[in-house]
């Protein structure tokens, strides 16, 4: 498969787990280049002519900005965009606050539109859109109240923008299982935090990611698992409330804990 070949391509959360593996392979294809972007680049490799490292807050329209206006002193076009950075909390939720729901909402959910509204922007040349969602966009799970509702949303909002995008944009939703990085762990500041079933490695993640950009595909599921479960759960939604509940006795044990 060649359509990756010779692409100009900015991958946010480039830094560590799927975004660094992606990275990996990415660099690997002839004549590619891809900006990089991450808050903290100091673990991205610069690659002269390939891989260029770009610190920015991508949670604020502002630090969108600064990567496409970034990117325009390193290619003339940009051929595609992989948002893929985000985050989660595992908490109960007790006490209002609205800067902490806010915080999780402009990164999970405002940046990957606003970046899509940026990349179509006055131009109908054929580009490639890639949003990491989440399996728990699609499945509840305890603890995880507020990431998977940002998850949700922006779920909805790619399969909603798929009947007014313009026929050059292939968009391409992703929807991972648990992967084996320290995502979770940074999403309680613990370590030994444990993963939702089932899990991936990141590496398993970023090679199926790539390969179903390469073929075109609309959606990508990584774990055949869940891509097998998760219709099953709809029809029979007993099975998802019981994967829910199991989950949760989980969680709840290790938050006692």
């Amino acid at each position: 498969m060649k359509k990756l070949y010779g692409k100009n391509i900015i991958l946010t959360g480039a830094s560590s787990g799927i975004g660094r593996e992606m990275l990996n392979i990415l660099s690997l294809y002839s004549d590619v280049k891809i900006v990089a972007v991450a808050r903290h680049i100091e673990n991205i490799p610069r690659i002269d002519g390939v891989i260029y490292p770009f610190s920015s807050d991508v949670s604020t329209s502002e630090g969108v900005d600064s990567v496409f206006e970034y990117a325009q002193t390193v290619f003339d076009k940009i051929d595609i965009f992989i948002a893929n950075a985000g985050f989660a909390y595992l908490e109960k939720l007790n006490a209002p606050d609205w800067e902490h729901i806010e915080k999780i909402y402009n990164l999970n959910v405002f940046s990957p539109i606003y970046s899509l509204e940026k990349l179509v922007e006055k131009d109908s040349s054929p580009k490639i859109f890639v949003c990491t969602i989440s399996g728990a966009g699609l499945a509840p799970l305890h603890g995880y109240s507020l990431y998977c509702s940002t998850k949700a949303a922006l779920h909805q909002f790619v399969q909603t923008y798929r009947y007014e995008k313009k026929n050059s944009l292939q968009l391409t939703a992703v929807y991972p299982v648990a992967t084996k990085t320290d995502f979770f762990d940074k999403a309680t500041g613990k370590q030994g935090t444990p993963l939702p079933f089932p899990t991936q490695s990141a590496k398993t993640v970023a090679k199926k990611i790539i390969r179903g950009i390469e073929l075109g595909k609309k959606n990508i599921y990584p774990s055949l698992l869940f891509k097998i479960f998760y219709p099953i759960g709809r029809a029979f939604p007993f099975l998802m409330k019981m994967y829910s509940l199991i989950e949760k006795k989980k969680t709840e044990k290790w938050l006692r804990s």
